[in-house]
């Protein structure tokens, strides 16, 4: 507001001019045609700022930034005015009222508006942190345009069925993007083995050599598609990494790309037609049935025990979870582990973030050791070049298994530094229980139970660490420690009947009753229902023949009360049939019905439960050892598992549509258009190079740490199967950086080398808790901060990397494995 137009004249004058007016000494790419090339006297031109590169991407870029730039502002400047009087008496009136103090709501009325404005929209959509980033990336698109080499982005091109050399110029000449210099252009006859051009070489065993020519000159990618790509790259990753959908954000640049030509449509479907994203959405139904038949609770508690001592927990936690992490969903074991690994940090005395910690590392360190154990794994194989190496199922197993055990022994070694602070993290205050909004539910202690033997104090503290348990109440005369059948009373909410159910050493009272609804337990939920004043169960007990008869429902509890003689407005916990509700004669009884998310009980406990699990388990044995031994490929086995699951009754259909993860498939799905929108621009090319050169003078174990180093970064913003799917097309071209053109061995050795580093790098963050799910999963029990990632996750991390570096290296080069 301080500078007049006069002094700001010059300013734009400037900038203007620099944009429009030659600049000596800048080099530009060559995107014109051969035809318009400059020549003799027009040498200058190239000199000159390349204005009809920058006029298709850059400039417009430009334009659209100074436009929202200049938007934000004016939003700015009205948003600065003060705030009304009645506002403000009006918020703080909210403010110091009893019941939005109470309910800690005192900020809801800034949240919680009714109908936003598209100006408030807009400031949502465009933050000047986006902004700012897409303005840097435009920056960076002109500099490379302005100051880029004009071979910064060349590519090898290769054409088949040229005889000659004169055929071959012809042939880099009817090009219009390639470049036919001497030094451009290769022309040779090549010998290789047959097995090599397929990949599928074996030791041992005869191949006939094949002869033939290769003709290769240097292509430049059109200038446009290297600025667009490389601007909404750069764009997309910062919206990634501030929290959107990644499956969102990769999947919208993949269409852009297709429907720009910068991709095929072919590629930007390549991914879901993957036959490893086919596998991987197929393993999800299976983990999900071995998950329902509860052989990992068994093999928890039969691996885990009761041990004595502090360390011998701690490795007899490490080894289990990794080992079931190779083949099962590391997801799904840290959930089931939390609750014992608490139960076990209390009667060791010592607390749970001593445990919890490394228990999601070893979840992470053990999904790398197969080819099923994560996604990234399966995405792994599938973005690696397999002219040069396919990955089989074991290949990891060999490495992994030894940078697991050695991982685990640091990690011992490193308690210190975790136990300093998670020591410090004090127990999550209860609230006060108000049990005219709880259930009051009882069950029973099986025999053979965890808890029997437990005293009431240690196993009160444990159960109550279940989601929507709030009290635990017993008979003060039945003695300090729990005896098997004996009977415990809790106060519950609707959450917490599925928790306690889900625990295999305690048994509903009204066991029976539920059985009896049948073994569709699938269709069956909890409800929530509000007795309509002319319902005709008040007044007297609910009867559970009545009420299965008529309603397919068991009655469990009502809230508020202990007596099972409901009046009306009381709102009943039943479970029901979902076929049922909704009937005429539902909606006479119950004025109100809510259900109760992911309720459905669990498929345990039944003579034909005991089958399923045996199939099911034999079913994935089988699975692995087919795919092991190359007799079917794993998405073709995988859908026969799943068939036959579904045939057999051992899985519904719903179930398999719901357990299939839709963000993860098109998250690899959009990675992979990405990869190759990267590839075709020569942009993953120039990076494997720069990231070649910057570490070639440290040797082959430089360039693999240079590799884990660029995955481990990118895993910690980003999700670990779009980092693989970005990284592994590059390793191709680091590979054969690394050797001779003609020593194909090496070549396939650098490349599985680089694979498995990357894999073991992008499948194990430690460092952060944001960079994998699991981590998220123990931050609450533990009572960790970032800072407790940062100083023992950082630490196991360094170490990580040098093992896994050396490990690969030793065993790959010497041995091959």
């Amino acid at each position: 507001r301080h500078v007049s137009l006069r002094n700001a004249f010059p300013i734009f004058r400037v900038l203007l001019l620099s944009l429009l007016a030659p600049a000596s000494g800048l080099r530009t790419v060559a995107d014109e045609a051969p035809g318009e090339r400059p020549e003799g006297s027009m040498v200058a031109w190239y000199h000159q700022i390349p204005h009809r590169r920058l006029m298709l991407v850059v400039y417009p870029a430009m334009a659209v930034a100074a436009v929202l730039l200049l938007v934000l502002v004016v939003i700015a400047l009205r948003s600065s005015r003060e705030e009304t009087l009645p506002n403000k008496t009006r918020r703080q009136s909210l403010k110091v009222n009893r019941l939005m103090v109470r309910l800690g709501a005192s900020g809801a009325v800034e949240v919680l508006h009714p109908e936003t404005t598209l100006v408030e929209d807009f400031r949502q959509a465009f933050t000047w942190t986006r902004l700012g980033v897409f303005w840097v990336a435009i920056l960076l698109s002109f500099a490379l345009a302005v100051f880029g080499d004009s071979k910064l982005f060349m590519m090898k091109h290769s054409v088949g069925n040229i005889a000659s050399m004169e055929a071959c110029e012809a042939a880099c000449h009817a090009d219009p993007t390639a470049q036919c210099g001497l030094n451009d252009i290769k022309f040779e006859k090549v010998e290789k083995k047959s097995c090599e051009l397929s990949g599928t070489c074996k030791e041992d065993v005869p191949s006939p050599t094949v002869e033939f020519v290769k003709c290769t000159f240097n292509v430049a990618p059109e200038a446009w598609k290297v600025d667009l790509v490389l601007v909404s790259a750069i764009v997309g990753i910062y919206l990634i990494v501030e929290g959107l959908p990644a499956e969102l954000i990769l999947f919208g640049l993949n269409c852009i790309y297709g429907i720009l030509g910068i991709i095929s449509v072919k590629q930007v479907w390549g991914g879901l037609a993957s036959g490893s994203v086919v596998g991987l959405a197929l393993l999800f139904p299976i983990a999900a049935a071995i998950e329902e038949t509860g052989v990992l609770d068994v093999a928890i508690g039969v691996m885990l025990g009761n041990p004595q001592s502090f360390i011998v927990a701690f490795f007899r936690m490490l080894i289990p979870v990794a080992l079931l992490s190779a083949f099962l969903s590391n997801t799904a074991i840290v959930t089931m582990m939390i609750p014992v690994i608490v139960s076990w940090s209390r009667t060791l005395g010592e607390h749970p973030g001593k445990l919890l910690m490394p228990l999601s590392f070893a979840a992470q360190l053990g999904g790398s050791c197969t080819l099923i154990g994560s996604s990234h794994c399966l995405v792994a194989r599938e973005s690696v070049d397999k002219t040069l190496y396919e990955m089989s199922f074991f290949d990891l197993s060999y490495s992994g298994t030894i940078l697991c055990l050695s991982t685990f022994v640091l990690m011992a070694l490193s308690l210190p530094f975790l136990a300093s602070s998670a020591a410090a993290a004090e127990t999550v205050l209860e609230d006060d229980v108000n049990q005219e909004n709880l259930y009051l539910v009882k069950f029973t202690l099986r025999r053979g139970s965890s808890y029997v033997g437990l005293t009431f104090e240690l196993a009160s503290i444990q159960l109550k660490r279940l989601p929507g348990v709030r009290e635990l109440v017993r008979n003060p005369a039945a003695g300090d420690v729990l005896k098997e059948d004996e009977e415990l009373k809790f106060l519950v909410d609707e959450t917490g009947v599925t928790s306690l159910r889900q625990i295999k050493g305690l048994c509903i009272s009204s066991e029976d009753a539920l059985w009896a609804l049948g073994m569709e337990r699938e269709r069956r939920h909890l409800y929530e229902v509000s007795l309509s004043p002319s319902s005709e169960l008040l007044e007297e007990p609910l009867d559970f023949d009545v009420m299965r008869q008529v309603f397919g429902a068991c009655p469990i509890a009502i809230r508020g009360k202990e007596s099972d003689i409901p009046v009306a407005g009381d709102i009943v916990l039943l479970e029901a049939d979902e076929r049922y509700v909704g009937t005429a004669m539902w909606q006479e009884e119950f004025s109100i019905t809510r259900i109760v998310p992911n309720s459905s009980p669990q498929r345990v406990g039944g003579v034909h439960d005991k089958l399923r699990c045996v199939l099911v388990c034999l079913g994935m044995a089988t699975l692995i050892a087919l795919v092991t031994l190359e007799v079917v490929d794993l998405s073709a086995g995988a859908g026969i598992f799943v068939l036959l699951l579904v045939l057999s009754n051992a899985y519904s259909m719903s179930s398999v549509y719901r357990n299939i993860k839709g963000p993860v498939l098109l998250t690899i799905a959009g990675a992979s258009g990405l990869s190759a929108a990267l590839q075709g621009t020569g942009i993953a090319m120039f990076a494997a190079k720069e990231l070649t050169k910057c570490a070639m003078p440290y040797g082959p174990i430089g360039i693999r740490a240079a590799v884990y180093f660029l995955c481990a970064f990118l895993t910690m913003f980003m999700n670990n199967s779009a980092t693989v799917a970005i990284i592994g097309p590059m390793l191709a071209t680091i590979a054969r950086s690394t050797c001779a053109p003609t020593d194909i061995t090496c070549q396939q050795k650098s490349i599985k080398a680089l694979a498995h580093v990357m894999t073991f790098a992008a499948g194990t963050c430690l460092t952060s808790p944001l960079g994998y799910q699991t981590n998220l999963m123990v931050m609450k029990d533990g009572g960790y901060t970032f800072a407790d990632f940062a100083k023992y996750g950082g630490l196991v991390q360094v170490f990580h990397l040098i093992c896994c570096v050396l490990v690969v290296s030793l065993l790959v080069d010497m041995f091959d494995l």
